[in-house]
C-alpha cells in the first residue's frame, strides 16, 4: 500500500521545521514569540456557554463529552481557529481523527475559518500520522524510511506462509483468524515475547510461534502492517526518548475526536505525546443511526428522515397493538464509516448502523439450526450448535437456545449464525472453533456420558485463553457482549433485572416496569444494603417492582437498582401481549419477529435476510416523545437517545487518571433539541457504568 492510497484525502506532509509558510496573513496576529492579550477571539460567536468553555480553554488537559447534536465539530474547529488567534502557530497543532474524510472535512472547516495556514497543521488519522514519524524515524527500530505498508490482504497472506512453513494445519490455525489474534496482541501493545509468557497451552504457544516469525519477516522484508504503524510508534517513543521529546516540542497542542473509540495503543500514543506539555483535549462522541432515505412515517405519509423536522408527528408504538402517535423533539445529523444491517422482512428493506437499537424476539423454528457463543464465568467461553426448537411435555416448542443454555448451566448464548440443516450448522460450527480456537466441549460432564470428565473439562478450560478468542469473534461478528440472545433470569452467579417499556397499559402510552425477582439471599442483601425496598414473592422469594410514566426515570431507576445488586439489566418492549427484547440490529437474525406497520396497526413479522453492507456517508436519528419509538421504512425502531453504544470508555477514564487536573466540560446543550425529552435522558445516556455522567439541555423550549 502506497503513502497515497494511506492519506488519500488527507492533507500534504508539512515541512518539518515550525517556520513552514506564514505568509497568508489569514490568521489575526503574529504567531508564537508573540502571546500577550489579544481581545475577544473572533472564534466565540455563536457558541453556547459550554461550547465556549471549551473552545477558549487555555492551557493543561481537556475532555469534552459530547451529547448528541451539541456540535462537538463546530467545538474542535472553532478551538483550532481560536488556538491560532491566540498565537500557536498552526505546525505545533495535531488534530486525529478516525477517517481520512472526516480529517478532510475538519481540514476544509478550520481552513475556512483561518485560510490557507491550515496547510502547516497536522490534520489526520493515527494512522497516517504514525505513517509521517516512522518515515522520518523508522531506522531506529531497524525499518527503512521507506518501508512498504501491509494491507489486510498482505497480511493474511504472510501468515498463511507461516503458517505452513511452521507445519501448522491450516484447518485449526487458519491465517485470517491467527492474523486477527495477532492484530488483537497488537492493539493492546503485546509484543512476540509478551504472548509467549501469556500462552498457556500449546494452542496459545503455536499462535505466538507465528506472531514472533511474522513480525520477524516484516522486519526482514522491510514492512510494517496497519497495526505496527501504531505499535512501533509506541515503541519509538518509549525506547528513544529523544524523537518522543522531539514530537511533544513540535505538537504544542493535541486534539483527538473521538476518543473512547481509541484502542490501548492509540491511547498510550496520546498519553506519551501530551505527558510534556500536558495540552491536550480530547472528544467522547456517540454515533447515529439510519442512513437518508430512510422513510418516517407518519399522519401526513412518509418522509425522507433527513426531512424530518422538530414538532413533526410520527407514528410509534405504546404498548397496545394500534399506532401512537409521538411528536419529534430531536433531530441529529451525524456521519458514518463502516458496514450497515440491511434485513428485509415481510417485503420491507431496513438499513440501519450495527447498535441501532430495535424490539425483536427470538422464535423457536424446528426448521432452523443455530450456531452460538456460549459463556459461563467459571468456564470461559465455547462454541456450539443446537436445533433451533425444542418439543416441551405440553406439545409447545421451546427455544433451543434456551434449553442449550439451560443443560450447560450457562450465563449467556449469542447467537452466530442460522442454518437450514444440522450438516451446515456442524459445518460452521467447525469454522468459528477453528478459526478462532475456541473448544466446542460442554461446559460440564454431570449426567453426560462424554469422553472428558468434568476435572478434564476444567482443565481444559483453564488451559485456553477463551476471553481473548471470544472477543476477537465478537467484534467480528459486530456483536454486544451486553446484549445476549438468552441469559437465565436467575442464573447462578448472575441475576437479571427487567426494564420493559409499555408493560404496565393505565394509558394510551402504557408506563415502564423495572422488575426483579430471586431467591438469592446474597443479592437480597446487597439490595437491601443498598436501601432498595424489596417485597415478598411466590416461592419464597423477593421481589422489587415499580413502574414509571416517564421513560427516563425509568431508566435511571433500573440502573441504580442494577449497580446495587449487581445485576445485568435485560431492556424489554411489550406490545399487544408479547415481550420483545431491545437489541442492537446486528444481533438480529433470519426467523426472528419484529414489529411492522399494518395500516393502523403494528404486527409481527418474520426477518427474512441480514446483510451487512459497507456505506459512508450521512445517518440521521431522532427523539421521539412519549413513545420513544417510530417507524423507520415501516420497521419500529427504538430513538437514538437511549440506545447502547458499544465504545469502550476505559480510554476516557485512563485519562482521567493520567491527568487528575483534567478540566471537563460536558456539551449539555443540544440545539436542535427541545427540553421535554433531554430532562429525561440526563440520567440514563448510557448503560454502562464506567461511562462519564452527562446532562443535556436546551434553549429551545
Amino acid at each position: 500500500m502506497t503513502d497515497d492510497e494511506l492519506f488519500a484525502d488527507d492533507i500534504p506532509h508539512p515541512a518539518d521545521s515550525a517556520s513552514a509558510d506564514q505568509s497568508s496573513g489569514a490568521v489575526p496576529g503574529p504567531f508564537d514569540g508573540d502571546r500577550g492579550e489579544r481581545g475577544p477571539s473572533p472564534f466565540a460567536e455563536g457558541l453556547n456557554p459550554d461550547q465556549l468553555d471549551a473552545v477558549v480553554h487555555e492551557s493543561g488537559p481537556l475532555l469534552v463529552i459530547a451529547g448528541a447534536g451539541s456540535g462537538k465539530t463546530r467545538v474542535l474547529t472553532h478551538r483550532i481557529a481560536h488556538l491560532i488567534h491566540m498565537g500557536v502557530h498552526p505546525s505545533k497543532i495535531l488534530a486525529i481523527t478516525f477517517t481520512n474524510k472526516a480529517a478532510a472535512e475538519m481540514r476544509e472547516r478550520v481552513g475556512a475559518l483561518v485560510g490557507p495556514v491550515v496547510k502547516t497543521m497536522w490534520v489526520s488519522t493515527f494512522h497516517s500520522a504514525c505513517v509521517r514519524i516512522l518515515r522520518a524515524h523508522g531506522d531506529l527500530l531497524g525499518y527503512p524510511r521507506q518501508f512498504s505498508i501491509y494491507d489486510s490482504a498482505d497480511s493474511n497472506r504472510l501468515t498463511g506462509y507461516v503458517i505452513r512453513d511452521l507445519g501448522l494445519d491450516s484447518k485449526r490455525f487458519t491465517p485470517r483468524g491467527v492474523h486477527g489474534i495477532i492484530s488483537l496482541w497488537k492493539n493492546e501493545l503485546v509484543d512476540p515475547e509478551e504472548a509467549q509468557r501469556r500462552a498457556q497451552n500449546i494452542f496459545d504457544r503455536k499462535h505466538a510461534d507465528v506472531y514472533a516469525e511474522y513480525q520477524a519477516r516484516l522486519l526482514k522484508a522491510g514492512a510494517m502492517d496497519f497495526d505496527d504503524l501504531l505499535t512501533n510508534t509506541v515503541k519509538l517513543f518509549r525506547e528513544h526518548p529523544e524523537v518522543l521529546e522531539h514530537y511533544r516540542q513540535r505538537f504544542e497542542h493535541i486534539l483527538v475526536d473521538e476518543y473512547q473509540d481509541t484502542n490501548q495503543a492509540q491511547n498510550e500514543m496520546v498519553l506519551l505525546l501530551a505527558d510534556g506539555h500536558r495540552n491536550v483535549c480530547v472528544v467522547g462522541d456517540t454515533d447515529q443511526c439510519l442512513p437518508p432515505g430512510t422513510l418516517v412515517d407518519g399522519p401526513d405519509g412518509s418522509t425522507p428522515i433527513e426531512e424530518v423536522a422538530i414538532g413533526d408527528v410520527v407514528w410509534g408504538a405504546g404498548g397496545r397493538r394500534h399506532r401512537q402517535a409521538g411528536t419529534v423533539v430531536h433531530v441529529h445529523e451525524g456521519r458514518y464509516d463502516g458496514h450497515l444491517v440491511e434485513l428485509t422482512i415481510d417485503g420491507r428493506r431496513l438499513r440501519a448502523t450495527p447498535h441501532h437499537l430495535v424490539p425483536a424476539r427470538l422464535v423457536p423454528q424446528q426448521d432452523q439450526w443455530l450456531v452460538y457463543l456460549m459463556y459461563r464465568a467459571d468456564r470461559g467461553w465455547r462454541i456450539g450448535r443446537t436445533v433451533g426448537a425444542r418439543p416441551r411435555r405440553e406439545g409447545k416448542l421451546q427455544h433451543g437456545l434456551l434449553v442449550r443454555t439451560n443443560q450447560e448451566h450457562a450465563d449467556a448464548a449469542w447467537i452466530l449464525r442460522v442454518c437450514a440443516s444440522m450438516a451446515e450448522a456442524a459445518y460452521f460450527e467447525s469454522i468459528f472453533s477453528a478459526e478462532y480456537g475456541l473448544p466446542t466441549a460442554c461446559f460440564h460432564d454431570a449426567g453426560r456420558a462424554l469422553a472428558m470428565d468434568d476435572a478434564w473439562l476444567r482443565q481444559l478450560y483453564r488451559s485456553i485463553d477463551t476471553e481473548t478468542r471470544a472477543k476477537l469473534l465478537m467484534e467480528d461478528r459486530l456483536l454486544h457482549r451486553e446484549f445476549p440472545h438468552h441469559r437465565p433470569q436467575n442464573g447462578a452467579r448472575r441475576s437479571s433485572i427487567n426494564l420493559t417499556m409499555f408493560s404496565d397499559c393505565r394509558s394510551k402510552v402504557g408506563y415502564h416496569r423495572v422488575q426483579w425477582s430471586s431467591n438469592r439471599d446474597d443479592v437480597s442483601a446487597a439490595l437491601r444494603a443498598g436501601g432498595v425496598e424489596l417485597r415478598s414473592s411466590k416461592h419464597k422469594s423477593l421481589r422489587y417492582e415499580t413502574s414509571w410514566k416517564d421513560y427516563g426515570q425509568a431508566l435511571a431507576d433500573v440502573k441504580r437498582v442494577a449497580e446495587i445488586g449487581g445485576l445485568d439489566v435485560r431492556r424489554r418492549l411489550a406490545h399487544d401481549g408479547t415481550t420483545y427484547d431491545l437489541v442492537p440490529i446486528s444481533h438480529v437474525h433470519p426467523g426472528m419477529e419484529m414489529l411492522v406497520r399494518d395500516g393502523d396497526d403494528w404486527i409481527a413479522a418474520s426477518v427474512g435476510t441480514v446483510e451487512f453492507v459497507p456505506y459512508s456517508g450521512p445517518v440521521y436519528d431522532l427523539e421521539v416523545d412519549v413513545t420513544h419509538t417510530y417507524a423507520a421504512d415501516g420497521v419500529l425502531v427504538h430513538n437514538s437517545v437511549y440506545k447502547f453504544r458499544g465504545a469502550d470508555f476505559r480510554n476516557i477514564i485512563d485519562f482521567e487518571e493520567a491527568f487528575p487536573d483534567v478540566t471537563t466540560v460536558i456539551l449539555d446543550q443540544n440545539y436542535r433539541s427541545t427540553q421535554t425529552i433531554l430532562d429525561a435522558a440526563n440520567a440514563v445516556i448510557d448503560n454502562n457504568v464506567e461511562r462519564k455522567p452527562k446532562s443535556l439541555w436546551t434553549d429551545s423550549g
